[in-house]
């Protein structure tokens, strides 16, 4: 329920899933390894930074600073509760929009991992994306981030985990 005075223009839900080639034990500990240098994997320049603060070993919040659209940096907030070793959530607030996302990954076969995530957002602004342009923008990202988890794991590089 938004805030006295907060309007939300639109809400989109949002399901994407994909294969990873990794075990999804390597997969949950690699995407909740949250860390401060978290903007290496981001397209964004320049990269946006991280303050992790851990609450308890199942939540944290972590902080996202970036370039905003004027001289003040923009920022987000998300509150993120882990539940090991299949899910995690996470809240979000920015200035444009809460999110809400449910991440979930299983075992698809040997050294296979089904991840899907579920995110609803809630806008306040008047513009922002389609569903489609949402889907296929978290699409993106999660490509790219797969295709790490998997170089990492060929590599035999370690997730480090929560």
């Amino acid at each position: 329920m938004p805030e006295r005075g907060h309007r939300i223009y639109g809400t989109t839900t949002v399901r994407v899933s994909l294969v990873i080639q990794a075990p999804s034990r390597y997969v949950y500990d690699w995407c909740t390894d949250y860390r401060s240098d978290d903007g290496r994997l981001s397209n964004a320049r320049p990269r946006p930074r991280f303050r992790v603060i851990r609450i308890s070993p199942r939540r944290l919040v972590r902080i996202r600073v970036s370039r905003g659209s004027g001289r003040d940096p923009a920022f987000t907030v998300e509150a993120i509760r882990l539940n090991p070793p299949h899910a995690w959530h996470q809240d979000q607030i920015d200035e444009t929009d809460h999110q809400s996302v449910d991440y979930r990954v299983s075992s698809a076969g040997r050294a296979r991992t089904r991840f899907q995530l579920l995110s609803t957002e809630r806008w306040v602004t008047p513009e922002f994306p389609t569903p489609e342009a949402l889907r296929a923008q978290i699409g993106r990202t999660w490509t790219r981030f797969a295709a790490a988890i998997e170089a990492d794991y060929r590599a035999g590089r370690p997730a480090r985990g929560a």
